[in-house]
């Protein structure tokens, strides 16, 4: 093709026709021009096909990741209740005379306040790889992008939070095993991981009970437990199922 356009153009100027060859020569770079530009659009599109296919696989991992974080923040969430409907029910027999003491019920008690901290874990592959590798622009969802963003430093002040309350339930954790019997306790509770033969000290009589000081951390563990899930966990509960929204959205 290209020794027949250089034949023409020979052509031209052997039989003196400058003006021609002129307009030849133009009409040929305008045809060269063209095809680059069709070259072009034609990558352009491939390229923009790629993005939205990678887009739409990105979209997928995402829904599912959140999905799941919504289901183990829902988890989370029943635990703290747990803890703070325990820890009222204990809060029923603390005072400055003990009695009516059940030993195994309040042993029990204990361990539905104290054994199981409240912390919320997510999964964040999908999110950390998206942003780590540069792929966040690949996301043509502005109210996404700017979501996944702050995803993380919203995690961390719900963690502060949370460490705060664990903190509180360490302290008053300690009452029980600085003036109980953790011993005779395993062995009320049937505990899984232990089957302790008896302890040959006094059943636990809980006087840390009659403890004002415990009976303060009881309630500020309480009360931080409570705030944990109204302005932390609720509010990031939103967060998710309006990342989850928007997500949906966006998936063709």
């Amino acid at each position: 093709m290209i020794k027949f356009f250089r034949k023409i153009r020979q052509q031209l100027l052997k039989e003196n026709r400058f003006s021609k060859y002129m307009l030849y020569a133009l009409g040929e770079i305008i045809l060269v021009v063209i095809g680059i530009l069709i070259a072009l659009a034609i990558s352009n599109w491939n390229e923009t096909q790629k993005s939205k296919k990678l887009e739409q696989q990105l979209l997928h991992a995402l829904l599912a990741e959140f999905e799941s974080n919504l289901q183990l923040l829902n988890d989370v969430i029943a635990l703290n209740n747990s803890n703070i409907e325990n820890s009222i029910l204990l809060g029923e027999y603390t005072g400055p005379s003990v009695t009516n003491i059940h030993e195994k019920e309040l042993s029990e008690r204990m361990v539905g306040i104290f054994k199981i901290e409240p912390r919320y874990l997510p999964n964040q592959g999908t999110v950390q790889e998206i942003i780590n590798s540069g792929r966040l622009s690949v996301l043509s969802d502005d109210k996404l992008r700017k979501a996944l963003s702050a995803w993380q430093s919203g995690l961390e002040s719900v963690k502060r939070q949370e460490n705060y309350v664990v903190e509180r339930r360490d302290i008053g954790h300690d009452f029980f095993l600085k003036e109980g019997n953790f011993r005779r306790h395993l062995d009320l509770i049937n505990d899984a991981l232990l089957d302790p033969t008896p302890s040959k000290f006094p059943n636990n009589d809980f006087k840390f009970l009659e403890n004002q000081e415990f009976e303060s951390q009881l309630y500020l563990f309480i009360v931080a437990s409570r705030n944990l899930n109204v302005v932390f966990y609720e509010p990031l509960r939103e967060r998710i199922n309006t990342i989850i929204a928007l997500i949906k959205n966006d998936i063709q």
